[in-house]
């Protein structure tokens, strides 16, 4: 007798409904590996675009230029009540910054990656004046006009094409790799200059190419400035500190303005050692490739649990309607051929994109557990229920990932018809009937 009633307790639905339950908690430790291999996908592609940048050309920052002019200033020596003799270096910003940039894309395969590059062919004008030396506190004759150099600052000098054509004063200038200091740039050129007075205005005019990766940026350095760029990229992103004040994108490519002044910045036309960081001004665009199937795969794993619960939710209701028993074991294989969908989606993304391997592996995975509930209940009625279930849950997943705006809306809205379908369902069960 009490052996009977042990078997009869094994036997219960309720017991099965908590076996079930767990069991879902269970199979959701495989999603941590699953986002942990799409986490190794996107390290390998960032890896591949850092070794192409660094033999193409990294993402390109261009800054200046920038007059710069060494001084001597008396520090006061506490210990011998006097004052030492010491040497910095004064950074005077353009008055007027102009700078017009053609950009060329391409696209570079390794292997079934694709990485965006570029080559700009780059216009900068513009003047420096009105040196405010009083606002300095440095006496005139300290200043050292003879050693003054001028630097702009270019990300990675292996980019650069050609020569460098640059102009001061209407005199062809050369050009040397390297800054002379590095309170502004940790990469760029150096042009020494002659003659100079320290009276303006001082007209400058430079061309180059510049061979980059990723995106292309400026720094608005001038107390105006105007920055103009064109590209047939029909992806852009607009970065940085300032957005366009002008901006056409079509199928075609884009074109964009900039114009920022000295009083949209944090710091001045000039001051002295590393008192001001400029990388606050930075402006310009990411060529962005219309591929984020790596993003959205992360998201559609956030909702295994929601395919896992429903469909065990549905096989139960099957199980208790048709009293055909299910073993853990079938729930098992069900809920492993729900996650497999996530890892097909991750390959079949890299090879065909998102769309395309979405609907493949939600066809896939709808067929095999659509043919493995009916060879387990042997009921059509039920099988075109579970078909349908699982093509519904992949549209509704599909809408979500394309929302991103309103995926929160859509997936709570959906949700809630979701639970409104299985209350009503849940009321046609005789809970208490264990047989």
């Amino acid at each position: 007798m009490e052996t009977k009633q042990i078997q009869h307790w094994m036997n219960s639905y309720s017991v099965k409904m908590v076996v079930v339950s767990v069991l879902a908690l269970f199979l959701l430790i495989p999603t941590v590996w699953i986002q942990n291999i799409i986490k190794e996908r996107i390290s390998l592609k960032e890896n591949i675009e850092n070794e192409l940048a660094g033999q193409w050309g990294k993402r390109q920052t261009i800054s200046g230029p920038v007059l710069n002019v060494p001084v001597i200033y008396n520090q006061p020596n506490l210990q011998e009540q006097g004052t030492v003799e010491r040497k910095t270096i004064v950074h005077f910003l353009p008055e007027v910054l102009y700078i017009d940039a053609n950009i060329k894309p391409d696209v570079r395969n390794r292997g079934i990656y694709k990485i965006p590059v570029y080559q700009t062919h780059a216009a900068i004008k513009g003047s420096f004046s009105n040196f405010d030396i009083e606002k300095l506190n440095i006496e005139p004759t300290k200043i050292l006009w003879n050693e003054a150099y001028f630097t702009v600052g270019i990300t990675d000098l292996r980019g650069i094409k050609d020569s460098v054509s640059l102009k001061f004063n209407t005199t062809k200038a050369n050009v040397d790799p390297g800054v002379a200091d590095n309170d502004l740039f940790a990469s760029g050129i150096t042009v020494k200059t002659e003659n100079l007075t320290g009276v303006g205005p001082i007209p400058f005019e430079m061309q180059f190419t510049l061979n980059g990766s990723s995106g292309f940026w400026v720094e608005a350095l001038g107390k105006t400035t105007e920055v103009k760029m064109n590209s047939t990229w029909a992806n852009p992103s607009f970065v940085g500190s300032f957005l366009p004040t002008e901006r056409k994108v079509d199928k075609n490519g884009f074109t964009a303005q900039w114009i920022v002044t000295h009083l949209n910045r944090n710091f001045p036309q000039q001051w002295t050692g590393k008192s001001f960081d400029t990388s606050d001004a930075q402006l310009g665009v990411s060529l962005l490739l219309p591929v984020d199937h790596y993003q959205k795969s992360t998201r559609s794993v956030k909702y295994a649990i929601l395919f896992i619960a429903l469909n065990f939710i549905v096989f139960f209701f099957i199980e208790m309607r048709n009293k055909k028993r299910i073993h853990p074991f079938q729930y098992s294989l069900v809920a492993f051929a729900l996650l497999l969908f996530y890892t097909l989606l991750t390959s079949l993304g890299e090879q065909i994109g998102f769309n395309a391997a979405f609907a493949l592996s939600a066809l896939a995975i709808t067929t095999l557990v659509s043919w493995y509930a009916h060879s387990i209940v042997e009921n059509k009625k039920a099988t075109i229920s579970i078909t349908g279930l699982q093509l519904g849950l992949y549209a509704f997943l599909f809408t979500i990932l394309q929302l991103q705006d309103y995926a929160l809306l859509m997936g709570s809205i959906g949700l809630f018809i979701i639970l409104i379908i299985i209350m009503q369902a849940s009321k046609k069960v005789k809970w208490y009937n264990e047989n």
